[in-house]
């Protein structure tokens, strides 16, 4: 019965190196932050529709449509 407590043992300790020293997890964990960090970044320079870069973009294309209109000559 003894013999069969330390076989355990020594197997229970053999797992518990080998969970520590794998390293599959914390890459996972990493490219996730990454990923979250780069989605914040976007959302951060982005913004919402009526604001921030995406609303500087709507409002540039918005004033160049208006500056062709204004040159086009209407048949009316």
């Amino acid at each position: 019965m003894n013999n069969f407590i330390t076989k355990c043992y020594v197997k229970a300790q053999l797992r518990l190196e080998q969970f520590a020293h794998d390293q599959k997890g914390v890459t996972a964990i990493e490219y996730a932050l990454i990923g979250v960090a780069m989605a914040t970044l976007l959302a951060y320079i982005l913004g919402d529709q009526n604001s921030g870069f995406l609303g500087a973009l709507k409002d540039t294309f918005d004033k160049i449509a208006e500056a062709i209109q204004s040159v086009t000559i209407s048949k009316s």
